[in-house]
C-alpha cells in the first residue's frame, strides 16, 4: 500500500500530474477572473486582431523562446528521484508548488501589508507555527522568512551583536537622565546598571539586557530616550567611533567580541562576521567530537581563557544538522554550560543554533496533539524499536532554550526556493535594529506586526508566494510525527539502512569506512582498496568515485552522490577512528598535511522516495557506488588487475 503522505508529491514518474495540473489550472482561471472583476467597464489596453488573437507573431516568438527553455531546463539534476543523495535538495510538494504558482500570479513583496495585505498574515502564521514546532512561546516569540539560511543568520548575528553592547548605551543614557536603573546579574543578584563597569555591562544575559531597554523606555518620553540611545549606540555609531567613545567612558574598550561556533557550521559565517564588520579574527570554531557534534568541553575551556582575558562573547552559535554530516549538536548540554558560566564566572552569551537544515526535525517530537513525546512515545510512533534515542529527544527539545533559531523550509520543509525562516526567542530583541522608512506604513499600534515587516528586517524584498507555499505545506502536513516530522524519520530511517549496507562493504577487496550513523540523514563514508597504499592515492580514488557520480557536461550516473572533505584542526576530534580504519601513512599524514583534509563520499537522502523498497533505491546506490568503484580502480591498478577485480 502507498504511503498517503508519498501522494502529496508529484512523484518520480509524474503520477500525481493531474492533481498539480488541476491546481495550477485553477489557480490560473481564479486569477484571470480576479483581474476581470476588477473595474469590468475599463477598456481593455491590448487591441485585438481581425481574428480575435492577440498579436500573434509576438506570441510565436513568447512560445519558440519558452520551448528552448523547456528543452534546456532537461539538463538540471533530477532531485525528484530516490537516485538522487548527492546536495540538500528534493521533491517539493504539489501543495508548496501549487501554492507559489498562484500567488506568483499576484506578485506580493512580503515587506509590508500595503503591497502584500494576504501573505504577510500568512508569513506571520508560518512564523508561528514554526515557533511552537520548535517550543518557543508564541506570544513572546517572533519570526519571519527569508531567502534562505545565510540571512537568516547574518540577522541571529546582526541582533546579538546589539543586545549584547546596547546595555552600555542604556546605562549611559540612564546616566545622562539621572534615571535609577536596576539590573539582574548573570550570577545572581542584582545592581545599579551606572555602578556596573564595561566588563559587567557586556555580560547580561539577553533577558536582563532587554529588560535594561524597557524600564529606561518607560522613565522618560519615548523621543528623548530615543535621541539619547541613538547618541550612544554601536548601531548609530559605528566601531570606531563606537570604541573611542568606551575609551572615553569607561578608560578600556576591551577586546574586541568572538563569535564562538561549532567547527561543522556552514561557511555563510565567516561571510557574516567579515560583513557585519566583526572581523574573521573574531570567529573561533569549536572542535567537534567523534560524531561531528560540538566539543562542549572544548567550550568551557574556551569560555574560561576568554574571561580571563575579559574577552567579550558576542554569540554562540551551534548546529542542528551540520551540512557534512547532518550533525546535531548538543542543545542540552551547551544551555547547561552557559548556565555555568554564569553562576562560576559571570559571563554570558547569545546563543542561537543554525537549524537551517535540520529545524523540521523537531516536528517528530510532537504528537498529533503537538504536546511533546519522550523517546518512547516517538518510537512508538514511528514504528522503530530503536531509533530516536534518550539523548536525540533531549537536545531537539533543548531548542526551545536557545535564544534564536534559522531554519530552512526549502530544504527539509519540501517548499521552493527561496524560503529560510529566522525566529527570535524575544520579540523585543527586534526592536535594537529596527529602521522605519517613510514611505511605508508604521505598525498600526494594535499590537501586530503584520503590517510592516521591513522594519526589522535585512532584507527589503520577499516574495510573498514564499510564504504561501510554507503556508499550505503546514496545512496538508501539519508539524508532528503523524505527518511532516513522519515524512523526515522516514529519511532519517533510509539513511541508517544505507549506512548499514554500507557497513557490510562492497565485496572484497574494497573496504567501506563510514563515518557514524548520521543525527538526521546525510551518511559520509569513503572507499579505499589494498592497491591505494597512501592517503594521496585513497583521496585520489574517492575524488574519482564522486567524478564517476556527479553529473558530467553530458553525462549523468544512474545515482548522484557528492563529496566534502575533513580538515584539521576543525574534525581532530572526529577522525581517529577513520584514520586508524585508512591505515598506512594516516595518521601522520593527518598530522603533517590535515589542512588538505580527508576526502570522504556523502549521500544526502532526503528524498520522500528513498525509504521506499520498490524500487530499493538504497541497495541500489550501494550497487552503483560498487561498479563506480570498480571502474575507477583501474586508473589505479597495476597489470594483474583484471585477476583482482573478478576476485
Amino acid at each position: 500500500m502507498t504511503d498517503p503522505i508519498k501522494s502529496l508529491f508529484l512523484g518520480p514518474k509524474g503520477e500525481q500530474s493531474q492533481l498539480l495540473e488541476e491546481l495550477i489550472r485553477a489557480a490560473l482561471d481564479d486569477h484571470v477572473r480576479w483581474r476581470r472583476h476588477f473595474h469590468p467597464a475599463d477598456p481593455s489596453p491590448i487591441a485585438c486582431s481581425v481574428d480575435g488573437a492577440h498579436d500573434g507573431l509576438r506570441n510565436e516568438v513568447i512560445k519558440n523562446n519558452f520551448l528552448q527553455l523547456l528543452n534546456r531546463l532537461h539538463a538540471s539534476v533530477p532531485v525528484f528521484s530516490g537516485r538522487y543523495n548527492a546536495h540538500m535538495l528534493s521533491e517539493q510538494t504539489i501543495a508548496s508548488q501549487a501554492a507559489y504558482f498562484a500567488t506568483m500570479l499576484y506578485n506580493p513583496n512580503n515587506i509590508s501589508s500595503e503591497v502584500s495585505p494576504v501573505t504577510t498574515v500568512l508569513e506571520a502564521e508560518v512564523a508561528e507555527q514554526l515557533a511552537r514546532m520548535i517550543g518557543y512561546d508564541p506570544h513572546r516569540s517572533w519570526g519571519h522568512l527569508t531567502s534562505g539560511g545565510t540571512i537568516a543568520n547574518f540577522e541571529a548575528l546582526w541582533i546579538a551583536r546589539n543586545v549584547l553592547y546596547h546595555p552600555v548605551a542604556v546605562a549611559g543614557a540612564a546616566k545622562q537622565l539621572g534615571v535609577d536603573l536596576s539590573v539582574s546579574l548573570p550570577g545572581g543578584g542584582r545592581a545599579r546598571a551606572r555602578d556596573l563597569g564595561l566588563w559587567e555591562l557586556l555580560n547580561l544575559a539577553p533577558a536582563s539586557a532587554l529588560d535594561l531597554v524597557e524600564n529606561l523606555r518607560g522613565a522618560a518620553p519615548r523621543e528623548v530616550i530615543d535621541k539619547e540611545l541613538r547618541e550612544r549606540s554601536l548601531a548609530t555609531l559605528g566601531y570606531q567611533d563606537y570604541s573611542r567613545r568606551l575609551a572615553a567612558d569607561f578608560g578600556d574598550t576591551l577586546p574586541p567580541g568572538v563569535v564562538l561556533a561549532t567547527a561543522t557550521g556552514h561557511y555563510s559565517w565567516e561571510k557574516i562576521v567579515r560583513a557585519l564588520g566583526i572581523g574573521g579574527n573574531q570567529l573561533i570554531l569549536l572542535p567537534v567530537d567523534e560524531f561531528c557534534r560540538m566539543d562542549t568541553l572544548a567550550l568551557w575551556e574556551e569560555i574560561v581563557k576568554l574571561a580571563q582575558r575579559h574577552v567579550p562573547i558576542m554569540a554562540c552559535v551551534a548546529v542542528c544538522g551540520s551540512t557534512e554530516e547532518s550533525a546535531i549538536d548538543r542543545f542540552d548540554e551547551i544551555i547547561a554550560v552557559r548556565a555555568m558560566a554564569e553562576r562560576k564566572l559571570g559571563v554570558t552569551f547569545h546563543i542561537h543554533v543554525d537549524a537551517c537544515y535540520g529545524g523540521y526535525a523537531a516536528a517528530i517530537t510532537r504528537g498529533p496533539d503537538h504536546s511533546r513525546q519522550s523517546a518512547q512515545q516517538i518510537r512508538a510512533a514511528l514504528g522503530d524499536a530503536e531509533w530516536p534515542d534518550e539523548g536525540w529527544v533531549r537536545s531537539i527539545c533543548a531548542l526551545q532554550n536557545a535564544d534564536s533559531i534559522s531554519i530552512d523550509p526549502h530544504k527539509l520543509g519540501y517548499a521552493p526556493y527561496p524560503a529560510g525562516a529566522f525566529l527570535l526567542r524575544d520579540r523585543r530583541a527586534r526592536e535594537l535594529v529596527a529602521v522605519d522608512p517613510p514611505y511605508l506604513a508604521a505598525p498600526t499600534g494594535d499590537g501586530s506586526d503584520t503590517p510592516f515587516l521591513g522594519r526589522f528586517i535585512f532584507e527589503g524584498s520577499k516574495p510573498g508566494a514564499s510564504a504561501a507555499a510554507v503556508w499550505l505545506n503546514h496545512q496538508t502536513l501539519p508539524l508532528d510525527n503523524s505527518a511532516h516530522g513522519r515524512l523526515v524519520a522516514s529519511t532519517i530511517s533510509a539513511a541508517h539502512r544505507l549506512h548499514r549496507e554500507l557497513g557490510v562493504g562492497l565485496d572484497e577487496p574494497f573496504r567501506v569506512i563510514r563515518l557514524p550513523a548520521p543525527d538526521l540523514n546525510i551518511v559520509c563514508f569513503l572507499v579505499t582498496h589494498p592497491w591505494l597504499t597512501s592517503v594521496d592515492a585513497v583521496n585520489e580514488f574517492n575524488e574519482a568515485l564522486y567524478r564517476e557520480m556527479s553529473p558530467g557536461r553530458n553525462t549523468r550516473p544512474d545515482y548522484l552522490i557528492s563529496r566534502t572533505r575533513l580538515t584539521s584542526p576543525a574534525y581532530d576530534g572526529a577522525v581517529p577512528k577513520l584514520l586508524t580504519a585508512i591505515g598506512n601513512d594516516a595518521t601522520s599524514y593527518w598530522q603533517k598535511r590535515g589542512t588538505e583534509g580527508i576526502v570522504v563520499l556523502r549521500a544526502t537522502v532526503m528524498n520522500p522516495f528513498a525509504a521506499g523498497e520498490r524500487p530499493d533505491y538504497m541497495s541500489g546506490l550501494v550497487g552503483a557506488i560498487r561498479v563506480a568503484a570498480i571502474h575507477c580502480l583501474q586508473d589505479f591498478s597495476p597489470a594483474e588487475r583484471s585477476s583482482l577485480i573478478c576476485a
